[in-house]
C-alpha cells in the first residue's frame, strides 16, 4: 500500500556524553534582517524585521539545517538556552548535531518576525492584513537566509505549516534546498481542514468586532485542538459526559489550551498564518508544478500519520506519488501514532527513531 515500510519505532540510546557535548551549543543567537520597505503579497509593509535563532556552528563552517514547526506562540524549537525546546528529540536522537551543524529556526510573522504596524496593532481592533500565502512565507524565509549570509543549499525539516513552507522554498527557490524532510504537510490543504480553519477565523473576527477577542481566540483554539489530536487518543484519554457531571472530562483540557493560546498569540498573526495555509497554491497549476519539480535537484522525504485529521495521510500519499513519478529521490514514511497531527510533538521521539531507522541522514559531511 505504501512506498516505504512502516518501521516500529525503537528507543534511541543517548548517552550522557552525547547530550553534554551538545548542551553548550543550544544557546541560540538571534539573527535579524531589517527592511525599511517590503512587498508582501501585493502590499507594501514598512519596517519589516525578519528574525530567527541560530544554534551550533558559525555560518560558513558547517552544513546548515533549517527547522520550522506549525503555528505556535513559542518559536524556540530547540530551546532558548535555559531548557529544552518543543522539538528537542531532533537533537537527542542525533538527527541534529549542533557540534557539527549550523541550525537555524526562522520566526514566523507575528511570532518573532513582523512589521511595526502588525506588532503595534491593537488586539481589540480590526487590522488589514495582506493576502499572504505559503509561498509568501517561504519567500520571507529565503530573504532571511540570504540576509544573514547563508550561501549554500540547506537541509530543511518542517512540520505542519513548516512543512508546507519547506516545500514552497524547495520548489520555488531553486538551489536553496538540497534535502527536505516534510512532516504532516502536502501541496495544499484539503476541503475539510479549510472549512475548520475558516470557522476558527470567523470566531476570531467576530470576537474582534464584538470586543471579546480573547474569548474568541480561546474558542478557536479549542476547536483546533480537536483536529490536532487523533480520535483514538481523545477517546482513550477522556470519558464521555456522565449524568452527574456538569461538563465532560475533555472540557478542562480544551479550556487550558484555549486560554494559554489566547493569552500569548496575536489574533492578527493567527488570522494571517491560518489563511496562508488555505491560500497555498503549490499544486493548483499542474504545469507550473511539473516545471518546479523538474528544476529541483535534491531529496525529499515525506512523513505522514494515519490518524492525522488536520492534514491527513492522503495529502502525503499524493505528494509522494507526484515526487516519485518525477524521479525525485526520497521515501514515504508512515508514523503510526494515536496523537494524530500532534504526533510530531507528542510522539517526537518515535518520529526521530522512524527517520533514523529508515536511514534518513541530516546534513552529514
Amino acid at each position: 500500500m505504501f512506498s516505504a515500510p512502516i518501521v516500529p519505532p525503537s528507543p534511541t540510546c543517548v548517552g550522557p556524553s552525547f547530550l553534554q557535548s551538545r548542551s553548550n551549543r543550544l544557546r541560540p543567537q538571534t539573527r535579524t534582517v531589517d527592511f525599511a520597505s517590503y512587498e508582501l503579497a501585493g502590499h507594501t509593509v514598512k519596517d519589516l524585521a525578519l528574525r530567527g535563532l541560530q544554534y551550533g556552528r558559525p555560518l560558513g563552517t558547517a552544513p546548515v539545517v533549517v527547522v520550522m514547526g506549525g503555528i505556535t506562540s513559542r518559536p524556540h524549537a530547540l530551546g532558548d538556552g535555559s531548557g529544552p525546546g518543543w522539538w528537542s528529540a531532533l537533537v537527542t536522537s542525533g538527527l541534529l548535531d549542533p557540534t557539527r551543524q549550523t541550525i537555524l529556526c526562522p520566526a514566523m510573522l507575528g511570532n518573532g518576525s513582523g512589521w511595526q504596524a502588525l506588532e503595534r496593532a491593537s488586539w481589540q481592533q480590526p487590522f488589514t492584513l495582506p493576502p499572504v500565502c505559503v509561498s509568501d512565507l517561504a519567500k520571507l524565509v529565503e530573504a532571511w537566509l540570504e540576509g544573514i549570509g547563508v550561501d549554500r543549499p540547506v537541509t530543511f525539516i518542517g512540520a505542519s505549516l513548516g512543512g508546507f513552507i519547506g516545500l514552497a522554498l524547495a520548489l520555488r527557490h531553486p538551489g536553496r534546498v538540497e534535502h527536505l524532510i516534510s512532516v504532516s504537510a502536502g501541496f495544499g490543504p484539503d476541503g475539510w481542514g479549510t472549512g475548520v480553519r475558516h470557522l476558527q477565523r470567523q470566531l476570531v473576527r467576530d470576537g474582534i468586532a464584538t470586543g471579546v477577542v480573547r474569548l474568541a481566540m480561546n474558542r478557536a483554539r479549542q476547536l483546533g485542538m480537536l483536529t490536532y489530536r487523533g480520535r483514538t487518543e481523545l477517546c482513550q484519554r477522556f470519558a464521555p459526559l456522565e449524568p452527574s457531571q456538569d461538563a465532560p472530562e475533555v472540557a478542562s483540557y480544551l479550556q487550558y489550551n484555549g486560554r494559554k493560546f489566547a493569552d500569548t498569540f496575536s489574533p492578527h498573526a493567527f488570522l494571517l498564518l491560518s489563511e496562508a495555509i488555505d491560500r497555498c497554491a503549490l499544486g493548483r497549476d499542474p504545469e507550473q508544478l511539473r516545471r518546479e519539480i523538474a528544476a529541483f535537484d535534491g531529496r525529499i522525504d515525506v512523513v505522514g500519520v494515519p490518524e492525522d485529521l488536520l492534514f491527513p495521510l492522503d495529502l502525503q500519499l499524493e505528494l509522494d506519488r507526484t515526487l516519485r513519478k518525477s524521479r525525485i529521490a526520497g521515501q514515504l514514511l508512515v508514523l503510526p501514532s494515536k496523537y494524530g497531527h500532534d504526533a510530531f510533538l507528542a510522539d517526537q521521539q518515535a518520529l526521530a527513531d522512524l527517520l533514523v531507522w529508515n536511514g534518513v541522514r541530516v546534513a552529514r559531511v
